[in-house]
C-alpha cells in the first residue's frame, strides 16, 4: 500500500518526479509509488492500475506540454489521470516552470485544471514540498515523520456475534479496566438505596453483571444490545423475573425511545437512577442522538456513566521500527474498530444533549507499573482485537489489497510485536477515557 502515486512523462518529468520521490521517501518516511524503468515501457502495463488502487493521493507532474498527447486514447499517462479520477482518488496537479493547460484537452479531462494544485519553485523547493505535503489525504507531517490519518468520519457499525475468543478478550479487558473504574462504580453503589440501571450497548452483560449486577441493592437491571443471538446469551447466563433482563433493541432506530417506554412499562419502572454506556459510543453514527434520547429516562438524582476510547491519546516509547504505531494505524482503518477519536467528542455531545455537572473521571491506562499479567491483558485488550478485525475485514472483502497485506504482515509480527512489549522498558498508554453526567 502507498501513500502516494507519483505521475509523469519521462521527457521534463522525471528528475522532479524522481526529487519528490526521494523527499518524501528519506525525508517523511512516506509510501511513494515511483516506477523507473519497465512498467511504463512500451505497452501500458496493467500493474499500474493496481498500484494507483493501492494509493491515497495521485501526484501529476506536469512540465511544459506534459498533456499535449493526452488527445491520444492509448496515451498512457491518459490513461492514468483517467483511472485516478474514475477511482476518485485525491489527484494533485505539481506544475512546473512553463507549464500552461492546452485549449485541446479531451473531454474526459477537461476537470482536471480544477484540481488544486501546486506551482512548483525550484528556489524554495522544501517549502513548495511543504505545501504539497498538506494538501494530501491520509497524512500528516511530524517531527517524527509522517504520521497517517485516523478516520474522520463516523458510520454504522453494528456488531457481529461474539466469538468465544473475542468474549475471553473482553473479559481480560473487563478485569483489567476494573483499577480503571472501580472508583465511580465504588462511588454509586454508597450514594444509591436502590439501583434502577440501564444497561446501554451491554453485549454479553458480563461487565454490568460484574461491576453493579450482583449488587444488594439492585432492583432492576435492563441491558440493552443490538445482536439477537448476544441477548438471548446474556438472558441465559444471568436473567432473572422480574429483576434482571436483556432486550434486543437498535439504539440508533427511530423507534429507541418508544420501546425502552415499552419496556419500562412492563417491568414497572418509572426511571433509572443508573445508566451505563461502555464501549458503545464509538460504534454510532449518530451518538448525540442517543445521548438526548437517554437523558428523559434518567432519574433527576440519576448518573450516566460512559466508558469510550479515543487512540489520539495512545502513545508507545520506543518504537523505532514504528511497527505499534502500524498497528494503531490499522486499527484506525478497520470499519469493526469503530470511529477511534470518539473519546474528545464525549464532553461537547454531552453538553449538547443537556447534561449538566460533566466530569472526565479518567483518563489514559498506562503500563507504569503494571506486572507481567497485566501487561499481558493490555497487549489483548488492544492488540490482539485489531488482528481479529483484519481477519474479520479480509472475509468481508477478499479482494481489498490492502486489508490482504496488512493481515498477512501482523499475522507474522505478531508474536515478534507481544515479545516486544513485554519489554519493562517500553512505555504505553491506552486512551481510555471515563465520564460522568447528571441530568
Amino acid at each position: 500500500m502507498y501513500d502516494v502515486f507519483i505521475s509523469y512523462r519521462r521527457d521534463g518529468g522525471f528528475e522532479t518526479a524522481r526529487l519528490i520521490y526521494e523527499h518524501f521517501s528519506n525525508v517523511f518516511g512516506m509510501k511513494v509509488f515511483f516506477d523507473l524503468e519497465e512498467l511504463r515501457s512500451g505497452k501500458f502495463n496493467l500493474k499500474l492500475y493496481s498500484a494507483i488502487d493501492e494509493s491515497e493521493n495521485f501526484i501529476l507532474v506536469l512540465p511544459k506540454g506534459a498533456l499535449d498527447r493526452c488527445v491520444n486514447e492509448d496515451d498512457w499517462l491518459r490513461l492514468e489521470i483517467l483511472h485516478a479520477m474514475q477511482k476518485e482518488k485525491n489527484i494533485i496537479p505539481l506544475m512546473l516552470n512553463g507549464f500552461t493547460w492546452p485549449d485541446n484537452l479531451p473531454d474526459c479531462l477537461a476537470d482536471l485544471s480544477k484540481y488544486n494544485g501546486v506551482t512548483l519553485n525550484r528556489e524554495y523547493f522544501d517549502a513548495s514540498m511543504t505545501k504539497l505535503v498538506s494538501m494530501l489525504r491520509g497524512v500528516n507531517i511530524t517531527t517524527n515523520g509522517v504520521f497517517r490519518k485516523q478516520n474522520q468520519e463516523r458510520r454504522e457499525n453494528p456488531y457481529h456475534y461474539l466469538s468465544d475468543e473475542e468474549r475471553h478478550r473482553l473479559y481480560v479487558q473487563q478485569e483489567l479496566m476494573k483499577s480503571f473504574d472501580c472508583e465511580v462504580y465504588d462511588r454509586i453503589k454508597s450514594t444509591y438505596d436502590k439501583l434502577y440501571i440501564l444497561d446501554v450497548g451491554s453485549s454479553s452483560g458480563d461487565l454490568i453483571m460484574d461491576r453493579l449486577g450482583r449488587h444488594e441493592k439492585l432492583e432492576k437491571l435492563i441491558g440493552i444490545e443490538y445482536s439477537e443471538e448476544v441477548v438471548k446469551a446474556a438472558n441465559d447466563a444471568y436473567g432473572e423475573e422480574n429483576r434482571i433482563a436483556f432486550y434486543n433493541v437498535d439504539a440508533e432506530s427511530q423507534q429507541f425511545p418508544a420501546r425502552i417506554k415499552e419496556i419500562m412499562a412492563e417491568q414497572g419502572i418509572e426511571g433509572f437512577n443508573v445508566i451505563n454506556i461502555s464501549m458503545l459510543l464509538l460504534h454510532l453514527k449518530t451518538p448525540y442522538k442517543l445521548l438526548k434520547n437517554l437523558r428523559q429516562f434518567l432519574t433527576r438524582d440519576g448518573i450516566i456513566v460512559i466508558k469510550d476510547i479515543d487512540d489520539g491519546y495512545n502513545i508507545v516509547y520506543p518504537d523505532e521500527k514504528g511497527e505499534f504505531n502500524r498497528v494503531m494505524e490499522i486499527c484506525s482503518r478497520n470499519e469493526t474498530s469503530g470511529y477511534r477519536q470518539s473519546g474528545r467528542q464525549i464532553y461537547t455531545l454531552l453538553g449538547r444533549a443537556g447534561y449538566n455537572d460533566i466530569k472526565l473521571e479518567k483518563l489514559g491506562l498506562t503500563t507504569i507499573g503494571m506486572d507481567y499479567d497485566e501487561r499481558e491483558a493490555v497487549f489483548e485488550t488492544y492488540f490482539s482485537f485489531v488482528l481479529g478485525d483484519l481477519l474479520i475485514m479480509k472475509k468481508r472483502y477478499p479482494n481489498d489489497k490492502r486489508i490482504a497485506n496488512d493481515y498477512e504482515w501482523y499475522s507474522t509480527t505478531y508474536e515478534e510485536l507481544e515479545e516486544k512489549f513485554h519489554d519493562n522498558n517500553l512505555f504505553f498508554s491506552l486512551g481510555f477515557m471515563l465520564f460522568t453526567a447528571r441530568r
